[in-house]
């Protein structure tokens, strides 16, 4: 049976947070919008509609760059049961920093609760409470790929580096990030066509072991993905604290196996908290400074390393 209390209480915040991050994007749209004095619509931080290919609506936000090509472009995935809102704050720091930047609510989450019934051709609303493994696959196949679809054309109009693309999920959304990796690095270039291999660093913010029976430590026989720069996150008295230690030890084991024993490419931070999440990086003043500077040195861009691409 569900609490009625506890259902009224975690609307009420994933809505406040929602209308909080929509009215954060209101009032800095203007003042980020300008260039040369006169505003540029394409620069304006906004929301943004997507709708996958099996019918989902997603609802996100999105923080362009100033940089044109030289933008590292970021997606920002969320906790399970959690919503873009808390993250606006990381969004507007990462922007100011030069990423483009797009916090995308998954579905079933925040306000992208409906989708397109194939069969009945009808509008239908997920039920969070229901939502298992199936799902949870789904968002890495379908949502997250309908993210990126949304940057290429961003990339194709000379607003951000695709090739260059940056990962920053959070407990849940950390396995989905891993996964999500994998799934890109396996979409190999044919010809001049760039299909994938686009993910070029990982943030994991308290990271979560497994959820529905997809786990974080499968990915990590994925050398493409153990290659990448990865920073692990987390409270080293949070609930994420220890498992997030040993995952840190054994990426160390896997770089070093993979580099002829050396690891390089991994940041581990624990600082002394026992906040998690949105909270963590929210409450802890270091944290967002040190996941920007994390990002700057770990994804360079020019004519050699991840260079802009055109996207077909």
């Amino acid at each position: 049976m569900i609490d009625s209390r506890s259902f009224r209480f975690d609307f009420v915040c994933c809505y406040s947070g929602i209308v909080a991050l929509a009215m954060m994007v209101a009032v800095a749209a203007p003042a980020l919008g300008q260039r040369g004095g006169k505003t540029d619509e394409a620069l304006k931080p906004r929301p943004v509609q997507l709708k996958t290919k099996d019918g989902a609506d997603l609802n996100s936000f999105y923080f362009p760059s100033e940089k044109g090509k030289q933008a590292v472009p970021v997606i920002i995935i969320h906790e399970w049961k959690g919503q873009a809102g808390p993250y606006g704050a990381l969004c507007l720091a990462l922007r100011k920093a030069g990423f483009a930047v797009l916090a995308l609510e998954y579905r079933g989450h925040g306000k992208s609760r409906t989708y397109q019934d194939p069969r009945t051709r009808t509008e239908k609303e997920y039920n969070i409470a229901t939502m298992g493994k199936r799902d949870f696959e789904a968002i890495v196949a379908y949502d997250l790929e309908e993210a990126k679809q949304f940057l290429k054309k961003e990339n194709n109009a000379g607003r951000l580096n695709l090739n260059a693309l940056a990962i920053i999920g959070v407990e849940e959304g950390a396995i989905l990030a891993m996964h999500w990796s994998s799934r890109d690095w396996r979409f190999p270039s044919v010809g001049r066509k760039k299909q994938g291999q686009d993910v070029k660093a990982l943030v994991l913010v308290s990271p979560e072991k497994n959820h529905a029976g997809v786990a974080i430590d499968t990915v990590l026989r994925d050398a493409n993905v153990v290659s990448l720069p990865i920073m692990v996150l987390a409270g080293k008295q949070s609930p994420q604290g220890s498992d997030s230690q040993r995952l840190g030890k054994r990426l160390e084991t896997s770089k070093r196996r993979a580099n002829k024993g050396v690891s390089t490419g991994l940041q581990l931070e624990f600082p002394s908290t026992n906040l998690s999440g949105a909270a963590l990086i929210r409450e802890v003043g270091p944290v967002t400074p040190s996941i920007i500077k994390f990002l700057e040195e770990s994804v360079p861009i020019s004519d050699t390393v991840n260079p802009w691409i055109e996207r077909q």
